[in-house]
């Protein structure tokens, strides 16, 4: 019995990465699944529609259209978990409208590995590649060397390539809390619900390839970056745990971000690596926003479309 497959896709203001995610997604190879695409535009472009309906007409997968007008991620990926429900498919697969696959086994090895591992989240890593001008520092900070390993149990996991069974969507509903609409880290915040009601997910060799934009190579962006995911963290962790917990978790993370921020700032500067010195930023940036995030303090991830 074959798999049947939903692969979503947000999209916002993305033309030009939405095309070359879908005809790649067209490529793959299937021989255990079906799969069909659903694109949900967050920001309601009649240019977007016009492009999937011109796709779709020769297409050899089905493609589905869907506007959420709700500004925010969250909405858009509750939209598609609320579509997957309504329909008979076995598995949701996540990938971001600035990324494409980097083989054309993708989808294939990210069921045969929940198959394998008899589990209901497989992921995989991303690959950053900048588009013409990216410095490499950047792309190589971002998300640095792969650690991860083929069958490798993991508690954190992030939608940009993701499998999730029916299973767990239907044990969450909604999905995605609403709670982190603008301010990113509602995967983060779901991967946590996630580990504590007890479900497995493990680390696949299928990885997605990422086009990093010129325009976020700044240092104001690593340390937004970094201040944001800190915020996001001590946030999940204020939601889910009790104030004892999460205050005794988030201020353990705050020392091991500020320490390892010191290490890298020495290094880089000693070594006179750019790399490594605004890593070591990132860290401190991270550090402060644990601290700020238990205040409740919030940051707009969203704002600014990158790549549009």
């Amino acid at each position: 019995m074959q798999t049947k497959l939903l692969v979503a896709i947000i999209t916002c203001r993305r033309p030009q990465g939405l095309t070359r995610l879908v005809n790649a997604l067209l490529k793959q190879r299937l021989s255990h699944s079906t799969a069909e695409i659903l694109v949900v535009d967050n920001a309601c472009q009649t240019e977007i529609a016009s492009l999937i309906n011109q796709i779709s007409e020769e297409a050899p997968l089905k493609i589905h259209y869907q506007q959420e007008a709700e500004p925010g991620i969250v909405a858009a990926r509750n939209n598609c978990t609320r579509w997957f429900l309504t329909r008979n498919y076995d598995a949701l697969i996540f990938i971001d409208d600035d990324e494409w696959p980097a083989a054309e086994d993708w989808l294939e090895k990210l069921v045969a590995a929940q198959l394998k591992y008899q589990c209901d989240i497989v992921t995989s890593n991303v690959i950053s590649v900048g588009e013409s001008g990216t410095p490499n520092w950047a792309t190589q900070l971002l998300y640095g060397e792969n650690h991860l390993t083929e069958g490798q149990p993991i508690e954190i996991f992030y939608t940009n390539n993701l499998l999730l069974s029916r299973t767990v969507l239907e044990k969450f509903q909604p999905t995605f809390d609403r709670r982190f609409a603008m301010t990113g880290a509602s995967d983060y915040h779901f991967a946590l619900r996630c580990t504590q009601a007890g479900y497995k997910a493990y680390f696949t060799e299928a990885p997605v390839i990422e086009e990093f934009p010129k325009s976020r190579a700044t240092l104001s962006w690593f340390l937004r970056r970094g201040f944001r995911s800190g915020i996001g963290y001590s946030r999940s962790h204020r939601f889910e745990e009790s104030a004892i917990i999460a205050l005794g978790r988030c201020l353990l993370m705050f020392l091991v971000r500020l320490g390892l921020g010191f290490i890298k700032c020495l290094q880089g500067a000693l070594t006179l690596n750019k790399k490594v010195w605004i890593e070591g930023l990132f860290r401190f940036a991270s550090a402060a926003g644990t601290i700020a995030g238990l205040f409740g303090i919030k940051h707009n991830e969203y704002k600014k479309i990158h790549g549009a």
